[in-house]
């Protein structure tokens, strides 16, 4: 298996024909199709079904394509690498950021790679964190803002800060003129949350199990546009961290107060995968990601303790 028959195979997997993808490739078909075969007879496997319609990956056909995929990015960023010097990286870099950090971190991340790192593509992923880690972990992703992760798994980690969470209510609400509320105070209140797949959700109910506190849940939705409407028209509650809602507050839209006792916090870290090469465009936007989040905290648009040196 070298890395021009893996070429090939994803050519003819993207345009499920060999006569197609010998036009791109520029490959006489008898050729390409000679590759292929090598592969499969190479692998032990049929990487293709074959009709008059053209060609179809199979499962194992699928299979080798996430895995192409991953090292022929590989080796297009190893060319890269060497071609430019560290003082201009350049580049196409992914991240994963899950919904209620995207809200916050987007814009301006975007806005200082622009201006610091003007060749460096950054191409963003919004999703749930259980997607994202595994996506890192995959290759798919070179770096993901991921929550409170084990020590032990294998990812490289930089920490961002811990993020304190708000309970968040309509204008006018009992909360008023309020700075903080006790989590036990939740009791009784029905709350619009995350479901379960969400990084929110767990600190959510880790907490909650922590205070032996059953957190009501009037309704799960997937949607924090939906759930800070349905706040705001008075539907139900929320907890959600400062970064997803200090638009809505500075208009009065939406009233928010700590939650203490105990303050509910999730740990925020970039995560990368542990013995992935990384090339120096993913390096300095790891760097970058983390300037950016200090700044925000800096400014009061994203709220939590910054890490103290070597720890979070």
């Amino acid at each position: 298996m070298d890395v021009r028959q893996l070429r090939y195979f994803l050519s003819v997997a993207k345009f499920r024909s060999f006569s197609r993808a010998s036009v791109d490739l520029n490959v006489a078909q008898p050729a390409l199709s000679h590759h292929v075969a090598n592969l499969e007879a190479e692998l032990g496997v049929k990487l293709f079904e074959r009709s008059t319609k053209g060609v179809t990956p199979t499962e194992c056909g699928e299979t080798l394509m996430r895995h192409a995929e991953t090292i022929l990015r590989q080796v297009n960023q190893a060319s890269i690498d060497v071609k430019t010097t560290s003082a201009h990286p350049s580049g196409i870099v992914t991240i994963g950021l899950p919904t209620s950090i995207s809200i916050g971190l987007t814009v301006p991340l975007l806005q200082a790679v622009e201006a610091r790192y003007p060749a460096v593509s950054l191409r963003i992923n919004e999703n749930h964190s259980g997607y994202l880690s595994e996506w890192v972990l995959a290759g798919r992703l070179d770096m993901a803002v991921l929550f409170d992760i084990d020590p032990e798994a294998p990812f490289d980690l930089i920490p961002l800060l811990e993020e304190q969470l708000y309970f968040v209510s309509a204008a006018g609400s009992f909360i008023a003129g309020r700075e903080t509320i006790e989590l036990q105070e939740l009791r009784g209140n029905r709350l619009v949350l995350t479901g379960s797949s969400h990084g929110l959700r767990h600190a959510i109910d880790r907490y909650s199990a922590f205070a032996s506190l059953d957190i009501e849940v009037k309704t799960e939705i997937d949607s924090l546009v939906a759930i800070k409407q349905l706040v705001a028209s008075g539907y139900g509650n929320s907890i959600l961290p400062w970064c997803a809602i200090q638009q809505e507050c500075a208009k009065g839209e939406l009233l928010a107060v700590r939650i203490e006792k105990p303050r509910i916090e999730r740990k925020v870290y970039l995560a990368s995968a542990r013995g992935w090469p990384r090339s120096r465009a993913a390096e300095v936007i790891s760097q970058l990601t983390s300037e950016v989040a200090s700044s925000l905290v800096a400014r009061d648009r994203w709220r939590g303790r910054l890490p103290k040196r070597g720890r979070l």
